[in-house]
């Protein structure tokens, strides 16, 4: 039989869900495009349209949401990887960062529902090792498949289990969480400030023009 232990293992990331929601959604969204264009250009009976001036009006009103998709999901699938080799798993972002960690020290991989507070349901999280080279990945970026094979490959146990954030924060104390997820309330208020300022700034003055 030959030895597999040692052999690399690159597990690139699976399509984001609301791209294959997007996809989906294409007719949809081409009817909605065409109907705003219609009224930006001849307007209403209480608003003048803007004529020509609507091409450049709706690439505005949709350039910021679609260089920011296009920028995250070129990067995304150029860095984003999972990569096993003879002695280290590595992980790189989206954004080319990343962590490591030596396949030795992997004894365990805890596949975690995590409780998050204003989520419906569960957040599945997958954490990697523990005490001070704890890590996390979000497991509906990675195929289900690759990952039985990676964790395999290292020949560690898994588990699973259900927590809220504070449970988990308190068993991985040095888990890697960026700030938003470690305070998820005051992250989604922030996320909330910065749509609605978006759309007072920028989507309003066109919902004006087209009523």
């Amino acid at each position: 039989m030959a030895d597999t232990h040692h052999t690399e293992v690159v597990l690139p990331p699976e399509r984001p869900g609301w791209l294959k929601v997007l996809a989906a959604s294409i007719p949809i969204l081409i009817l909605g495009l065409l109907f705003v264009l219609f009224q930006l250009i001849v307007g209403s009976h209480s608003s003048r349209g803007l004529g020509l001036l609507a091409f450049p009006a709706l690439a505005i009103l949709l350039g910021v949401p679609a260089v920011w998709a296009w920028v995250y999901l070129t990067r995304r699938r150029r860095n984003m990887r999972l990569t096993l080799d003879a002695s280290t798993l590595h992980f790189t972002n989206w954004n080319g960062k990343g962590w490591h960690i030596p396949r030795d020290e992997i004894a365990q991989v805890d596949y975690m529902d995590v409780l998050v507070p204003m989520n419906t349901k569960p957040t599945p999280w997958v954490i990697i090792g523990g005490g001070a080279t704890a890590h996390v990945l979000w497991q509906s970026d990675w195929p289900d498949a690759g990952l039985v094979r990676m964790w395999k490959q290292i020949g560690c146990e898994t588990s699973r289990d259900a927590q809220p954030t504070r449970e988990v924060l308190r068993r991985y104390p040095s888990l890697d969480l960026p700030w938003w997820h470690r305070h998820p309330v005051l992250g989604g208020l922030l996320g909330a400030v910065a749509i609605i300022g978006y759309s007072l700034l920028v989507v309003m003055p066109f919902v004006l023009i087209t009523t």
